[in-house]
């Protein structure tokens, strides 16, 4: 006889124990197992398998597993309630905070996402609207360097502008790529240390709490306005969001005006006073940048 041919498929393997497990000879085409009184069926092993990216004719031996794991969860939540575990205080609450959680995205989905409709007209009448505004914005690519006090920044700063002299800087200091930063980003009161400048200038000094900050301009990318067809999507997310905001707060409102809310103003205080305790990191890593 030959030797291989008594070799089995790993995926019959892998079933083998569901097979000599529990045979049910009444199991309906549907269903691919059954644990107890419970069935697992072929539309709960497509979707589990679509949650994790697997395809069952591209990858049978995980089809196979995936189908013993939840076989293997269904006979240990069996095993939980037959020890009263779902009675548990603790199983309890978190069962009411998920199904609070799928009826929130249940009524959402109705009251909300379900009445949004974003037709190509609205797109075009945005557009049209605030065609001026819609642009791809321009970014600058920099470098800092972090001098750890005036004097000695002072004392370095004219060797910055030299060939070579920046890069030697930040190994002899502090300092890096920045990356790229896009116009909008920054607030106003630095925009002048990075947009505006051409490429190579060097900008500062800026006093921060981790020293003295200068910064090179190594590239800069202008900002450019998008046609209607290059603004589409980004123009219907932007209107779909507002909508969904303005649906949210009408549902709340409505949902506030019919049953009595009541906050415990002094406890709530309470709470706040004493998170307020809790220590913060007081500064920022060396090479952030400021931002709002």
């Amino acid at each position: 006889m030959n030797r291989q041919s008594t070799i089995l498929p790993a995926a019959f393997l892998l079933l083998l124990p569901l097979f000599l497990g529990s045979c049910h000879k009444d199991l309906q085409p549907n269903e691919l197992a059954r644990v107890g009184d419970h069935s697992i069926t072929r539309e709960d092993l497509q979707k589990r398998l679509s949650d994790i990216g697997v395809s069952p004719s591209k990858d049978p031996n995980m089809t196979s597993e995936v189908l013993n794991r939840m076989v293997d969860d269904l006979l240990i939540a069996s095993k939980a309630r037959k020890e009263d575990l779902d009675n548990s205080d603790d199983i309890r609450k978190k069962v009411s905070e998920y199904q609070n959680h799928l009826l929130k995205k249940a009524l959402l989905k109705k009251e909300v996402d379900d009445k949004i409709k974003i037709t190509d007209a609205d797109i075009a009448a945005y557009y049209a609207k605030h065609q001026k505004e819609i642009r791809q914005p321009g970014y600058v690519e920099l470098r800092q360097v972090v001098f750890p006090n005036d004097s000695v920044a002072r004392r370095e700063v004219s060797r910055l502008k030299q060939k070579g002299g920046f890069r030697k800087a930040i190994t002899k200091f502090k300092g890096g790529p920045v990356g790229k930063l896009y116009e909008g980003t920054v607030p106003q009161k630095f925009v002048s240390y990075f947009f505006g400048l051409p490429e190579g200038s060097v900008s500062g000094p800026l006093s921060l709490k981790d020293g003295v900050h200068y910064f090179r301009i190594d590239k800069v990318v202008s900002g450019q306005s998008l046609s209607l067809e290059q603004a589409r999507e980004g123009i219907r997310n932007y209107i779909t969001s507002q909508k969904k905001k303005s649906l949210y707060q009408a549902l709340v409102n409505h949902l506030r005006s019919e049953t009595t809310v009541t906050i415990n103003d002094k406890a709530l205080a309470s709470l706040i006073a004493s998170g307020a305790k809790t220590p913060v990191l007081a500064n920022p890593p060396a090479q952030a940048l400021p931002n709002k």
